[in-house]
């Protein structure tokens, strides 16, 4: 039963008793404290068990019916606790009660799904899964997670609950992975309308993370200038856990000279906001390698692994046209597109401290010749950095279509064709706007 009505004694005659009900619904009238007819006080936190509330209700019950009428009780000198101190314990157990057993259900309700879910799908068949039953398993272990969701901090099975949602949260991020790649074959389209097809990443998503990509799990043959979105993430990583502001000034070591086209000089100091701008929005070789050596690589690989983002890593110093700065580090700097485009969703989101800062930077761009080019009204471009060397050419770019935003991460492997990515960022814009969204 969801809710209980119990007995009433109220006075009337001297001899005579009224019965009534009363529907318990409130949960603010919880109390720590129940006391039984011996006035023995009985902490509600030392139940453990729905079963544990049904004895207590069961015995609080019992004692109401022993309990003679209010008047005779009086006049008698009878002792004990009032009908109404018995029945406001009635309903603070009652409301317990109705608690556990939604959440029994709940549990109950998110079990049956995961049985079903996994009778239908593992990670051994997905790959060759359909779209119809991709939708169904993501289907599956979503509503998992929402039954899972409804179960209250207060409930004997929260604790339960939490675990089983984190796991439940983890299978529905790998089936969603499958399910969105397969509905991702208009990106193959606009890869090949560059003419570059098969050198093309593309990964686009939402801020709500539905996200389609094409070849978004695969790292660029460089990162280039990409790679210092990740550093900025270590570097307000650190500001936060470490209480350090953002307008603290460090020096900006010679060692870490190289050619740029950054603001940021060597020999002088500068705030970290200023260093990471210059890092952002005017791509400063120098400022990224001057927080590489403030950070460390292991702090910002760290950071990295830590954020769920296993494939992305930096082990090398930026470098210019031909000047290597000192410490340059070991093998090559990685990421996906998959990886930098879940960095920007949070950074837009504002997830963590200082994404404010970043986002600052991202929307104060100095080089407009890639995203901000190729996206035009109803469209609305709202941030980007860029990056490019020999090996690469890329950008990740966030905009604002008819009120929903996005990130577009595009990187081409070895060409310096502009208008390459920027057909492929107008083409996923075209996209989003003709079918208000990805559509199917």
């Amino acid at each position: 039963m969801r809710l209980f009505w119990y007995l009433l004694v109220a006075p009337m005659t001297a001899v005579g008793v009224i019965t009534g009900a009363i529907l318990f619904q409130s949960h603010a009238a919880l109390s720590p404290v129940l006391e039984s007819a011996d006035q023995q006080h009985v902490p509600l936190a030392s139940t453990q068990s729905l079963e544990d509330l049904i004895t207590i209700r069961d015995r609080l019950l019992s004692e109401i019916e022993k309990q003679p009428p209010t008047l005779i009780a009086a006049a008698s000198g009878l002792g004990g606790p009032t009908p109404s101190a018995i029945t406001h314990q009635l309903h603070a157990v009652a409301v317990r009660i109705e608690i556990e057993e939604m959440a029994r259900e709940n549990l109950s309700k998110a079990f049956k799904l995961a049985e079903e879910a996994v009778r239908l799908g593992n990670k051994t068949t997905l790959t060759s899964a359909t779209q119809a039953e991709l939708q169904r398993l993501y289907q599956l272990w979503d509503q998992a997670v929402a039954a899972l969701s409804e179960i209250p901090e207060e409930s004997f099975l929260s604790q339960q609950a939490i675990a089983k949602r984190r796991e439940y949260e983890a299978n529905r991020a790998y089936v969603g992975y499958y399910y969105d790649t397969i509905r991702s074959g208009f990106l193959k389209k606009i890869a090949e309308s560059t003419g570059l097809g098969d050198r093309v990443h593309l990964t686009v998503c939402n801020l709500q993370r539905e996200c389609r990509r094409l070849r978004g799990n695969q790292p660029p043959a460089s990162p280039a200038s990409l790679i210092k979105v990740p550093v900025a993430i270590a570097l307000m990583a650190k500001l936060a856990a470490e209480n350090i502001s953002p307008e603290t000034k460090i020096l900006v070591s010679p060692g870490n000279w190289t050619e740029d086209a950054g603001k940021i000089w060597v020999g002088s100091e500068y705030s970290l906001r200023a260093i990471m701008a210059d890092m952002i929005s005017y791509s400063g070789n120098i400022a990224t390698n001057q927080l590489i050596d403030y950070l460390g690589f292991d702090y910002i690989n760290r950071v990295m692994r830590d954020r769920g983002y296993n494939t992305t890593r930096v082990n090398t110093k930026l470098v210019g046209e031909s000047t290597y700065p000192a410490n340059l580090g070991t093998g090559p700097n990685v990421l996906t597109t998959d990886e930098l485009t879940d960095m920007m969703v949070g950074i837009y989101n504002n997830e963590h401290p200082g994404d404010d800062l970043i986002l600052d930077a991202l929307v104060k761009q100095y080089d407009w010749e890639l995203g901000y080019e190729a996206i035009k009204r109803p469209a609305v471009w709202i941030g980007e950095k860029t990056g490019q060397n020999s090996k690469v050419l890329g950008t990740t770019v966030g905009v604002n279509i008819q009120g929903e935003r996005y990130i577009i991460t595009v990187a081409i492997n070895y060409t310096g064709s502009e208008p390459a990515v920027k057909q492929a960022v107008k083409g996923v814009v075209d996209h989003l706007i003709r079918h208000r969204g990805f559509g199917g």
